[in-house]
């Protein structure tokens, strides 16, 4: 399903897997970034990589959980489209295409009244409008460079507070939290399982 799946070796500095996996995270966290979470930690060793942000729900309804794995879903998809977008590849995804595909089948589920196919579809035009900002498509190796210089310092955590630091210097601050999330049409979908969304 992953519309523009590249499958060439990956050239220069992308070559070095601890580098691609570098701007992989790195678009976890500018997605992240652009829909106003605060990232907590970044974990880049032992592998595989792992980024927290605080994707707490906003409510205690369906409206607020489905917003939730719409979040989760769009920040796989920036690692992936990251990787493409500065290496030409987009090898380190291969768990992320499973998660997506298992998050948008619960979505489907429910209530939304999209298929998965579609849900997967509209979530990853909407992580690639984050990439079409310009400001956030130029990060990406920025940010990429960032990690992987402290992993090859021997940083295996990388704490939220460095890593919001580093990004407040190349990104506008980081929107509230409702703003960027209304504009990507986040959470729109308040249906209950078994409702058919209006």
């Amino acid at each position: 399903m992953y519309s523009r799946q590249n499958c060439d070796l990956p050239q220069g500095r992308c070559a070095e897997l601890a580098f691609r996996l570098a701007v992989y995270e790195s678009g976890h966290a500018l997605v992240a970034r652009a829909l106003g979470l605060k990232i907590h930690a970044l974990r880049m060793l032992p592998r595989p990589p792992v980024l927290l942000s605080d994707k707490a729900f906003r409510g205690r309804d369906w409206g607020s959980f489905g917003e939730m794995l719409e979040i989760r879903i769009m920040e796989l998809f920036g690692g992936q489209i990251a990787e493409e977008i500065a290496c030409g590849s987009n090898t380190c995804c291969s768990g992320d295409i499973a998660r997506i595909d298992e998050l948008t089948r619960l979505l489907a589920g429910l209530g939304d009244s999209r298929d998965p196919e579609d849900i997967w579809f509209d979530l990853e035009e909407r992580s690639r409008n984050i990439f079409d900002n310009a400001p956030y498509c130029a990060a990406i190796v920025t940010v990429a460079e960032f990690l992987h210089a402290r992993v090859r310092n021997g940083e295996e955590i990388i704490d939220g507070p460095t890593i919001e630091g580093f990004l407040d210097q190349h990104l506008p601050a980081r929107v509230k939290v409702g703003r960027f999330r209304r504009m990507m049409g986040l959470g729109s979908r308040k249906s209950r399982p078994g409702e058919a969304a209006k």
